[in-house]
């Protein structure tokens, strides 16, 4: 089969040569640009080679969302209510930890002293007085802020005829015990079960986990995608209903098959009064009145309405306290490491509340931590959940959790600061990377490097807890006594009210500077890379005059002209993590999480591995070369194609995990059907005609005519999804 003509394919070669030898942004660039103008891709090329038929045995294998496993000690077992500190009278022995000589930091850090600064500091054992308090993740929020809680559950039908639907064998005892167990933890209307509930039925239920490792039932696609007809453009149309793609594309990680599906038959204004309302039902706001208009004030909205998600819910419970003992992972990364990434990635592969988990994913950025700072699974999740709670609420209180974490301690040395010798490495990260941040040209914006030495004296004698519990300390006999000066105010502890610490931290969250940096990181993260001073401007006036309510900040992002503007449809570049975790949303496929895991550590992006305090980048700048596309083009392949390493297939058991199975349930026949179906899921029905010969030709494949109902168009329908997935347009979001 040839797809490319001969002098493209010879060129293509050369690139795909020089990529390999010397990475550069060039060679991708002219790659890219000579699949715009008909020529193919590398990607495209690399077909030409084949792939061995695959018959529909060997095309049925697959496995399931979690693999058979065998219950551990859950790392989860120290977050659970009342459980993060308790009074401590004798010092106990802390977490074994190498520690090396402290480094003070006393010029603004570059990102590779910050990989240094970073380290911990010599600690002695001694016995000291002390004093505790704990801080629980979803404590100290104040009223009327919404609890956005991750397992919340407000009823348990539809999760026990899920479990029923999983796995009707299993009877229905274990569905009524996990119905009671929940039931029994809603409290007063609130809808979140409480984590011994989550462990007692994690453990204490034989044969759970292989419940719920079967995949519960996919969507119900009632309408697939009409049939697209031949495009005679060589340039990519804007689809009259665009304003739905991007809706999708930007306030989650990815649309499912049935939303995008759904997308397809609507006409411009529907897609834009569904994706309205969508917006509001992810905000918790009632999506049959108007947007909130008192954006510009400190009054509160109005309380959340609940987002029901018992899918999830079931998936996470499962999650919980066990690993994969099979799992083919290098050494170096621990099984815990390995929980808490899966936990991660089943909120964001599955969960119904996608703009929480955005939001989360931007705080866990923000306020970034690295797992191998502590080897601490728990101090991981304890934060997570804590940026879950609040992740809609106000910035000051995401910046007290986020401070008062055991990660952030033990990464920036906080729970080393003593007044014997105070360490800057919290309180400049605070002041340069989540408050004020820095000007165009790097500069401080507003603090000095009195304000960093002041503010590591408040910070002195925060510390963990003893004993494994994630939690809060403060070690009086450590902390430097006296008043502070930081940013032009006075701090100073009274006996009530915020400790010093506390107060630094709700000073620097109302400083203008602060308003402005958060602003302009929100804005790059959902609307553009280069968002306009005006809706910089605009935005961080409503977070200042809000008092930082993330909701109404959102609010106004979402409602701006700018990100209603086409201009900005398809604009932003997908970071590895948004393309793997966009591309199992898209498909709908099943899969373990191994494949992802392993795929984001190799592009650099895995999840909870970002040693320097930066986080990682958002920008197309740093994402943008040979080296990621490869893991990209990785990815698009090991969810397609059988034997490049694939456990991702389609659909369900019903299907036995066969691509064209699962199209014709859907009542595809035609290859008009099948192209529109396809390109819906992955490029919003976009297509040049250069482009959809291509895909035409591919499809053909299989036996020179497409038929579904012939074996052989197993492997050219695989084929066909590849190489739209590893169109650049799909790079874009």
């Amino acid at each position: 089969m040839a797809l490319v003509k001969d002098e493209q394919t010879s060129m293509l070669s050369k690139i795909a040569e020089s990529m390999w030898r010397r990475p550069s942004r060039i060679s991708i660039f002219v790659a890219l640009s000579l699949w715009a103008t008909g020529g193919g891709s590398i990607l495209v090329y690399a077909h030409e080679g084949g792939v061995p038929p695959v018959s529909d045995s060997a095309s049925a294998s697959r496995h399931s969302l979690l693999r058979p496993v065998r219950p551990v000690d859950s790392i989860l077992s120290g977050v659970k209510e009342g459980a993060t500190t308790s009074s401590v009278s004798e010092p106990g022995q802390k977490p074994s930890k190498k520690k090396k000589a402290k480094a003070t930091i006393k010029t603004p850090a570059t990102e590779s002293q910050r990989s240094s600064a970073i380290e911990p500091t010599v600690q002695a054992q001694t016995k000291m007085e002390e004093s505790t308090s704990g801080m629980n993740p979803a404590s100290s929020i104040p009223p009327g802020v919404p609890v956005m809680a991750g397992a919340g559950i407000s009823t348990m039908m539809s999760g026990t005829a899920a479990m029923a639907a999983a796995a009707p064998s299993a009877g229905s005892a274990i569905a009524a015990a996990a119905s009671s167990a929940l039931a029994s933890s809603v409290v007063g209307g609130a809808s979140t079960p409480s984590n011994k509930s989550i462990q007692r039925l994690s453990a204490g239920i034989p044969g759970l986990t292989r419940v719920i490792s079967t995949p519960l039932p996919p969507e119900t696609i009632a309408t697939p995608a009409p049939p697209l007809d031949p495009p005679t453009s060589r340039l990519p149309a804007v689809p009259a209903n665009w304003f739905g793609y991007h809706v999708l594309n930007r306030l989650t990680f990815g649309g499912t098959p049935n939303q995008l599906n759904t997308m397809s038959h609507m006409t411009a204004t529907q897609a834009r009064e569904w994706a309205t309302g969508y917006m509001k039902e992810q905000l918790g706001l009632d999506p049959a009145q108007p947007w909130p208009t008192n954006l510009h004030s400190a009054s509160p909205l109005p309380a959340a309405n609940p987002i029901v998600d018992t899918d999830t819910d079931l998936r996470l419970m499962a999650a919980k306290g066990a690993w994969k003992k099979d799992d083919p992972e290098p050494t170096v990364l621990k099984p815990e490491l390995q929980q808490v990434q899966d936990h991660d990635l089943i909120r964001k592969l599955y969960s119904r509340r996608q703009l929480l988990e955005k939001m989360v994913y931007f705080w866990d950025n923000h306020f970034n931590t690295d797992y191998r700072s502590h080897f601490r699974g728990q101090y991981e999740v304890y934060e997570n959940e804590a940026f879950r709670a609040r992740a809609y609420g106000r910035f000051v209180d995401l910046l007290i959790a986020s401070g008062k974490s055991p990660a952030m301690m033990v990464y920036l040395n906080t729970d080393v600061n003593k007044k014997e010798n105070p360490n800057e490495n919290y309180a400049r990260e605070v002041l340069e990377l989540h408050t004020l941040g820095v000007d165009e040209q790097g500069h401080p914006a507003g603090y000095t490097q009195t304000d960093i030495n002041e503010a590591a004296k408040a910070f002195t004698g925060w510390t963990v807890p003893e004993g494994s519990a994630p939690g809060f300390r403060f070690v009086s006999s450590r902390h430097s006594p006296g008043t502070k000066a930081v940013l032009g105010q006075s701090v100073a502890f009274d006996g009530s009210g915020p400790t010093e610490g506390e107060r630094v931290l709700q000073i620097a969250a109302s400083h203008p500077s602060t308003a402005r940096h958060l602003a302009k990181k929100l804005c790059e993260y959902f609307v553009s890379e280069t968002p306009s001073s005006a809706l910089i401007t605009e935005v961080a006036s409503v977070f200042s005059d809000s008092g930082g309510d993330i909701r109404k900040v959102l609010i106004a992002i979402v409602t701006s002209a700018d990100f209603n503007n086409v201009a900005n449809y398809r604009s932003l570049v997908k970071t590895p993590l948004e393309y793997v975790v966009g591309l199992y949303r898209n498909l709908g496929v099943w899969s373990s999480h191994e494949p992802i895991r392993r795929r984001l550590t190799a592009t650099g992006q895995g999840l909870f591995e970002m040693p320097p305090p930066t986080g990682y980048k958002e920008k197309s700048e740093h994402w943008l070369n040979t080296y990621v596309l490869f893991h990209e083009t990785a990815m698009a392949y090991e969810a397609t194609i059988p034997g490049f390493g694939s456990t991702i297939r389609f659909g369900s058991d019903t299907n036995g995990g066969l691509t064209r199975l699962w199209l014709k349930g859907l009542g595809l026949r035609t290859e008009a059907d099948v192209l529109g179906f396809l390109l819906n899921l992955t490029n919003d029905r976009v297509a040049t005609a250069t482009e959809y010969q291509i895909y035409l030709t591919t499809l053909r494949s299989g036996g020179g005519t497409f038929n579904l109902d012939n074996s052989s168009t197993e492997a050219a329908l695989d084929r066909t999804l590849a190489s739209m997935l590893t169109n650049p347009r799909y790079l874009y979001q």
